[in-house]
């Protein structure tokens, strides 16, 4: 049995309080608080604002489970570690500092951070390495964790050799993989290649799917049974995180009611025959089939 999280992404044109107020009235337990947005949204960065949403958050029947740092807003670079650029570099570990002692603060069990942009290269590999080391310090001395995201090709971290190169020589106590489903779709890896390599060390599952050509964040579509396989294998490796549905419901359909075939799929569990071999010869946990690229 896998529990669900709910970024909450998906009503940001309103108050936070206002949106987790609404996502616990369906009884979402377990929400993923987005920074990317912070002037329509809710800045990480400012301690007044953190200790408000702690205060909604303690009258609530929910708990935040994880943090998303920003990535983009306001800049790229304002939280690009990767770059080279020793004083911006600098600057941009001091904003993820302030997001990991919220992170702390909200008591929540990580922060997703993604390691670059969309550059890639040994100096980037080693910067943002080098950068990943800093903040696993300050994270285990704020007594919270890291979880590092697989990006889509052509960003740094967009593919699982990249992805174990980040996280070889980190504390895997402290330091963990975010499997992003859909950024894995992109790329030439199988998601259930990232599970059967990093299994043990998934702190954090963005679920979602597209057409294998954009990253389009569509709502898993389960009532065929094509995540059977990515489901089976995480029970393969023995991964049971909660499962963040990093996508906006389908139109005209309520968070609520897509929110339940997926909460069905996830607490019955896969089923042996998921793990046997295809006639083509392809396993089942090879995860969703994948379309041709155009």
């Amino acid at each position: 049995m896998r529990e669900i999280v709910v970024p909450t992404f998906v009503s940001m044109s309103q108050p936070i309080s206002r949106t987790l107020e609404q996502l616990a009235d369906i009884g979402v337990g377990l929400v993923e608080l987005h920074g990317d947005a912070p002037e329509e949204h809710v800045d990480l960065t400012d301690a007044a604002t953190i200790e408000a949403i702690s205060d909604v958050v303690r009258g609530l029947p929910l708990k935040v489970h994880s943090v998303h740092c920003a990535f983009s807003r306001p800049s790229e670079a304002a939280w690009d570690i990767s770059q080279p650029e020793e004083c911006e570099r600098a600057s941009a570990i001091r904003n993820r500092a302030s997001v990991i002692r919220a992170t702390a603060q909200l008591g929540a069990r990580h922060v997703i951070f993604h390691p670059g942009v969309r550059s890639c290269g040994e100096e980037r590999m080693a910067q943002s390495r080098a950068s990943l080391a800093r903040l696993a310090e300050i994270a285990a001395d704020a007594g919270t964790r890291i979880a590092i995201e697989n990006l889509p090709p052509n960003h740094l971290g967009g593919s699982l050799h990249e992805m174990e190169l980040l996280l070889e020589d980190l504390d895997p106590a402290v330091v963990g993989f975010c499997l992003d489903t859909g950024h894995a779709m992109l790329g030439e890896n199988p998601t259930c290649d990232y599970v059967r390599a990093l299994g043990r060390r998934i702190f954090a599952i963005h679920w979602h799917g597209n057409d294998c050509v954009e990253d389009s964040h569509h709502f898993p579509q389960v009532a065929e049974g094509e995540w059977d396989g990515f489901l089976a294998a995480l029970d393969e490796v023995g991964c049971h995180v909660p499962v963040t549905l990093e996508a906006a419901p389908p139109a005209m359909t309520s968070l609520q009611d897509a929110l339940a075939p997926v909460r069905a799929v996830l607490q019955a569990g896969a089923r042996p025959d998921q793990c046997e071999l295809l006639p083509s010869g392809r396993s089942h946990l090879s995860g969703p089939p994948r379309k041709a690229r155009r």
